[in-house]
């Protein structure tokens, strides 16, 4: 487990508790921690995403605690959207705790509280050697499927990357980071509209799927994965293949049964909602690389507390880390 481009700081590790209950137990890197949720008994993970780092004349200023303020409110804003994720392949938020702001009344970054799943990330995986075409694409019709819930409900997920993809011993792959909002920063994971500055919608995800599934097999050996491959990373966004279409692709390379679409409210839902916080003309803003300091009072817990059986596969406890902004 890492978190490469997280918080930094002196580890309070096991004395400090968070929203009075989550109680800390182990960083895992960056802005990540191992924590017990001494309510529940059960293991979770907690993390705290920085606001952005604001210019040395600014430190101080109004400007400066209005533009962190505006970041808090958005970050808070994802937070709760992301928990209205629903798929076996997509990391649960079981809570969200906003912190108080200096004035006690918000304003500072929330804590964000998941499931914590035992086991490794894709980017450990492939550290030993890339995936056959056949896992490659079972991984990969796991991860759209968590995709396809969460664009359904108007979210995009922005940080498709081997770190953010988590493989459990019990075999259940995973896609963590919901919740965070990741400013577009260039990479090989990255679509071309949100390097650009364009923001990005479904088809951003899509494009960062196919890049994921380049690099989890051998180069140059993507077999019968390579026509779907060409076509997800197409540049312009209108020439990829619709979520519906790459399953079906996926599905028949991994030997699987084509999943089942997704549903909301009872409904099948054909088209995405409007994305959440996700526009061209309001990018996403750029994160610091910062400690994470002592919260301040808690302001509000606007998750409820999930059912004990939901949608988890037997032996799965919670999330491996991975929910950074570390190049994957």
């Amino acid at each position: 487990m890492s978190d490469d481009d997280g918080a930094s700081g002196g580890d309070t590790t096991g004395e400090r508790r968070v929203a009075g209950r989550y109680r800390l137990l182990e960083r895992v890197g960056g802005a990540v921690w191992r924590a017990l949720d001494e309510r529940t008994g059960r293991e979770v993970a907690v993390r705290q995403p920085p606001l952005p780092s604001t210019a040395p004349s600014l430190v101080g200023s109004s400007v400066a605690a209005e533009e962190r303020e505006r970041v808090a409110h958005r970050l808070l804003h994802e937070a709760r959207a992301a928990a209205r994720v629903e798929h076996p392949s997509a990391v649960a938020v079981h809570d969200v705790v906003a912190e108080a702001g200096p004035g006690g009344e918000g304003g500072g970054p929330p804590w964000i509280v998941t499931e914590w799943v035992p086991g490794e990330s894709l980017r450990d995986r492939l550290a030993r050697g890339p995936l056959d075409v056949e896992e490659a694409a079972r991984v990969g019709l796991a991860v759209l499927g968590a995709l396809r819930a969460a664009h359904a409900i108007g979210i995009v997920h922005r940080d498709v990357r081997p770190a953010n993809v988590l493989l459990a011993p019990s075999g259940r792959v995973a896609l963590a980071g919901f919740g965070f909002e990741v400013p577009a920063r260039g990479g090989e994971f990255e679509a071309p509209e949100r390097g650009a500055g364009r923001g990005g919608g479904p088809a951003s995800d899509l494009w960062s799927l196919g890049a994921l599934l380049r690099a989890a097999v051998a180069p140059g050996d993507a077999g019968p994965l390579e026509p779907l491959l060409g076509r997800l990373l197409a540049p312009e966004p209108e020439r990829r293949p619709g979520a519906e279409e790459a399953a079906a692709e996926l599905a028949a390379v991994a030997g699987e049964r084509v999943p089942e679409p997704a549903v909301v409210a009872g409904e099948t839902v054909t088209e995405p909602a409007a994305v959440v916080g996700e526009t061209a003309s309001e990018p996403a803003a750029a994160m610091a690389t910062e400690a994470v300091a002592e919260p301040a009072a808690v302001v509000r817990e606007t998750v409820p507390e999930p059912a004990p059986e939901r949608r988890r596969p037997a032996g799965v406890a919670a999330l491996l880390e991975a929910l950074g902004w570390a190049k994957g």
